[in-house]
């Protein structure tokens, strides 16, 4: 029963975690909205990642961001 358990809860742990990579890898900036309000949502993501213990490397990150923020400049 013990066992059963610790998988299920691995199981929603990963799927938690896989949901929070595809948001942190699908956000797109867009110009419908403020910069401000989609750089918010780029925060929250990042802290629910944090807060899930998860690691991804600052340089990952960082051209992440560029690359979304340089979309959107490259619009206006």
């Amino acid at each position: 029963m013990v066992n059963f358990r610790q998988k299920k809860y691995k199981l929603e742990d990963i799927s938690i975690k896989k949901f929070i990579v595809s948001k942190f890898l699908d956000f797109k900036m867009v110009d419908s909205r403020t910069i401000m309000s989609q750089v918010q949502e780029f925060q929250l993501i990042l802290h629910d990642k944090h807060v899930k213990g998860m690691s991804l490397s600052e340089s990952f990150q960082v051209v992440t961001v560029i690359e979304k923020t340089i979309i959107i400049l490259e619009r206006l």
